[in-house]
């Protein structure tokens, strides 16, 4: 900055020395960026261009300057000027002491490329942040300036729920992702129960607990017809330099799971669970290619009422349409576990993947983490079994284009029945094609199955998550379900700086298949929907998608029909999670990913 000033300065009149003399300061050109010309005082902005850009290659940072920016950084055209003003209002920066906590690079030390990469990269991975870049500027002096640029996603929670009879207005979620700018987040939500409980729900989630990298989650829930209690304290595994990951958990759920059962009216089984966590992770071996070994201590208590029961309108009834879904097997049972893992993987920064313009970091190489367990009898733990985990996942490709499959694996063996039960698994394969700025091709596949189930379990093309648009009132359970989906995505120019705007045209086809453990399941034949999607991304750039698809089924299922769907989903942090019809019949305690878990 000093010597591109300084270049201008001699280029002027004798008079105008001084005055270039003093905007050549550093401390006066941060002042200069922060107020205009009629003293009104403005945020902080990039200093590239005006300072000579270096390498982060053992320098020592001599100074690390954080700049938060709030969601919308452009002007917008006159008469959507008050959008900006409003958000603004509304919203809280993120403290730079938050975003100070996340890196990894510290003043007085050597500015190291890999740790500056993973400080940007941890950032963008936060939920409240919609982008993060740091740069290294000269000093100088022999070091170098690190700034540290944030912008925010927007912070208020705002959903409020419609149904097409009345009563219209079902309920309502309101709350802050960014509480003051301090990473927690606040929610409560209320639903109207009809001739059930009121749902009524509160979530924290504290993203740096007590100052450190270390989150706190606790959600307590009032569903129609049961409870869910929750309380996390975790230290994610962000990063290969981090050398220690840790969890403790423990929850508790009552909850029924409905039942499909084809024309006769579905049913529901009341599910108790109750669970605790205590585990953690070090790494062994050198960064970028490296393993893990951990331990943990679990717990889980699972019964099944043998009783269905009929969740209609006006209340619950027993259950005499037709036959039961068979009897359960409770599960109760503590473990030692042994926790491992391998990893070669890289981080590649891309656009446009699973957000609609937003910036993403997808893996690239070998990722396989395994947990495997046996029982302890101990105290009212009188379960005898062993227990194994899986979670593997593959990727290769670059910004143009990327392919990625992941599989989640799970199965219990029981000493006493001899035999491996509760297989559960599911995943994803996906393919993303990228030719143009403004296009976008994705072609996948999702898959899940369980065999030998002694917990409730079912899947079906009904599902929000895993099934098929203009299904959801399919009748038809599975014990395995496949979809395959394909998309073609464009980015509508705009001139307008309020959002991003795109059109898809989307096909998915799907079936299921049956199996003797899995209560009513059949087989069905091939199913699928064709449709549209307007897509939106606010503010610009934003990872979170908001999508209405429109969907005509084609298949012969008698309870499809033409649907149009309002979502709103941020997929670029995670390549594949569970959808809720497989994960409500997981074990509680069973980690899905070493490297998100602890």
């Amino acid at each position: 900055m000093i010597v591109g000033v300084s270049r201008r300065c001699r280029a002027h009149a004798v008079a105008a020395v001084a005055v270039c003399t003093l905007s050549a300061s550093p401390l006066s050109a941060l002042r200069a960026q922060n107020v205009r010309a009629d003293s009104v005082r403005q945020p902080p902005v990039s200093s590239q261009g005006v300072l000579p850009v270096t390498g982060c290659s053992g320098q020592v940072i001599s100074d690390i300057i954080v700049i938060t920016q709030p969601p919308f950084t452009d002007r917008l055209p006159r008469d959507l000027e008050w959008v900006r003003r409003t958000v603004r209002a509304m919203h809280s920066n993120t403290r730079d002491e938050v975003i100070r906590r996340f890196l990894l690079l510290k003043v007085g030390e050597p500015c190291n490329q890999i740790k500056r990469a993973e400080s940007e990269r941890i950032l963008r991975a936060q939920p409240y942040l919609v982008d993060a870049r740091i740069r290294a500027y000269d000093d100088e002096a022999g070091g170098v300036r690190l700034e540290v640029e944030t912008r925010d996603d927007f912070s208020l929670l705002f959903e409020p729920m419609f149904r097409g009879t009345a009563p219209v207005f079902r309920g309502m979620r309101l709350g802050e992702s960014n509480l003051g700018g301090n990473a927690k987040q606040v929610a409560v939500e209320w639903r109207d129960g009809l001739a059930y409980n009121d749902v009524l729900a509160m979530r924290y989630t504290d993203y740096q607990f007590l100052g450190q990298r270390d989150e706190l989650r606790l959600e307590a829930r009032r569903n129609p017809f049961g409870q869910q209690l929750q309380l996390d304290v975790v230290r994610p595994y962000y990063t290969d330099l981090q050398r220690l990951a840790w969890v403790a958990s423990v929850g508790g759920t009552r909850e029924p799971m409905r039942l499909l059962r084809g024309p006769i009216e579905q049913n529901a089984v009341n599910v108790r669970r109750a669970y605790g966590n205590i585990g953690a992770l070090t790494r062994v071996g050198p960064v970028g290619r490296l393993k893990l070994v951990g331990f943990s201590l679990t717990r889980e208590d699972e019964r099944t009422d043998s009783l269905p029961l009929l969740l209609r309108r006006e209340g619950p009834r027993p259950d005499t349409l037709g036959a039961a879904p068979g009897q359960y097997i409770a599960q109760n049972v503590m473990r030692a576990n042994v926790l491992l893992g391998f990893r070669a993987i890289r981080f590649v920064p891309v656009r446009g993947f699973d957000a609609l313009t937003g910036a993403q970091d997808i893996r690239v190489g070998v990722q396989v983490g395994v947990a495997a367990g046996h029982s302890l009898r101990i105290g009212p733990a009188v379960d005898n079994d062993r227990f194994l985990a899986t979670n593997i996942y593959l990727g290769w490709g670059g910004e143009k284009w990327f392919a990625g499959a992941q599989g989640i694996t799970e199965a219990r063996y029981s000493v006493d029945r001899d035999r491996w039960e509760n297989v559960l698994g599911s995943g994803r394969a996906a393919w993303y094609f990228r030719p143009a700025v403004r296009q976008t091709t994705v072609l996948q596949a999702e898959w899940a199955a369980g065999r030998r189930m002694q917990a409730p379990f079912q899947v079906s093309l009904a599902d929000r998550e895993g099934g098929l648009l203009g299904h959801r009132r399919s009748r038809e359970p599975g014990a395995r379900r496949m979809v395959f989906r394909g998309e073609q995505r464009f980015v509508i120019p705009t001139r307008f700086n309020v959002a991003d705007a795109g059109l898809a045209a989307f096909a998915e086809a799907g079936r299921l298949w049956a199996e003797r453990s899995v209560p009513y399941s059949v087989d069905t034949p091939w199913r699928g929907t064709l449709g549209v999607s307007f897509l939106a991304a606010v503010p610009p750039r934003s990872r979170r998608l908001w999508r209405l698809d429109v969907g005509v089924p084609v298949s012969n299922d008698q309870f499809k029909q033409f649907e149009i769907r309002l979502s709103s989903t941020d997929r670029s942090r995670t390549f594949w999670r569970d959808t809720r019809d497989v994960e409500r019949s997981r074990e509680r305690t069973a980690p899905t990913s070493l490297f998100t878990w602890p």
